[in-house]
């Protein structure tokens, strides 16, 4: 099949839109429509549900997905592996990430290894623990920075030790202490960004058999920093995500003390395409040191 209606394919599918899909790659709407009724016919079977918001994929498609991205992939790779045999040391990168890592750790790596390699460009997605395993898992993404997790199969690089930390409001009764017991959190009013079995927050709260009043369910977890502010509820959350945010909050070191692994992960750090292997050591080494 032609690679560059696969390209189309995956950015409808990953875009919910042929509109969307158009605007990303540079075709008109009409184009996008008459390639995919291509691919349709090439495939011999149906490939999009449309909708009023947007299209969906056919169970069909969905079972061709895995395949178009690790063609697509491969491809990417092969293309960079002749660039760099060449000198050019051209290439995509796709990086999945915690939103605190993508404000942290991703502007000050990428501003430098640019420097070195400015034929490099990255496409970065950010999420949460188990769409970032997901992405990697199905090539949507070459690597990931995120946490370590003992029920993924990637492959994982360790290179941070991120404390988590009891946070509240300035004038919350805690604030007075030095360390905050894991236990005190038991029936208190809690917000959280999510509350699955792969977050962290979640995972140490039920190793210590302590069960919050989950109050508030928040988008994402700056969101809860400013309901904690407002007296709403208190929250645990990791140091690189509070550390330089601008609300008036306290954070206290819990006992026993608790952290999270941050790290970069792929399927296989041996088969990454050239340039993602070149930055993923790059972006190892600069973290460690």
């Amino acid at each position: 099949m032609d690679l560059k209606k696969l390209n189309v394919f995956l950015a409808v599918t990953d875009l919910g839109s042929f509109t969307k899909a158009g605007e990303k790659l540079g075709y008109t709407q009409s184009g996008i429509t008459q390639m995919m009724k291509t691919l349709e016919q090439e495939a011999g079977v149906p490939l999009f549900i449309k909708g009023h918001h947007g299209v969906k994929l056919t169970d069909e498609a969905l079972s061709l997905l895995p395949a178009v991205r690790n063609l697509l992939s491969a491809n990417e790779s092969l293309n960079q592996e002749i660039s760099f045999l060449k000198g050019a040391k051209r290439g995509t990168i796709k990086i999945a990430a915690f939103t605190s890592c993508t404000i942290h750790w991703l502007p000050r790596i990428i501003y430098n290894f640019q420097k070195e390699y400015p034929g490099i460009t990255f496409d970065i997605d950010e999420g949460n623990e188990q769409e970032i395993a997901d992405w990697i898992s199905s090539h949507k993404v070459d690597i990931g920075f995120t946490s370590f997790q003992k029920h993924q199969t990637y492959e994982f690089i360790p290179v941070y030790e991120d404390p988590m930390l009891a946070v509240m409001s300035e004038n919350h009764p805690f604030a007075k202490y030095e360390k905050i017991p894991i236990e005190w959190f038991e029936n208190t009013p809690f917000i959280v960004s999510e509350y699955t079995h792969v977050n962290e927050v979640h995972q140490l709260l039920k190793a210590s058999h302590v069960k919050p009043d989950i109050k508030y369910i928040m988008s994402n977890d700056f969101s809860i920093l400013s309901m904690i502010e407002h007296n709403l509820g208190l929250s645990i959350l990791p140091e690189l995500i509070i550390k330089d945010r601008n609300y008036r909050f306290e954070a206290r070191p819990l006992s026993p003390g608790a952290s999270r692994t941050l790290g970069i992960a792929a399927i296989s750090l041996e088969n990454l395409s050239p340039a993602a292997k070149t930055f993923t050591k790059y972006a190892r080494d600069y973290l460690l040191n």
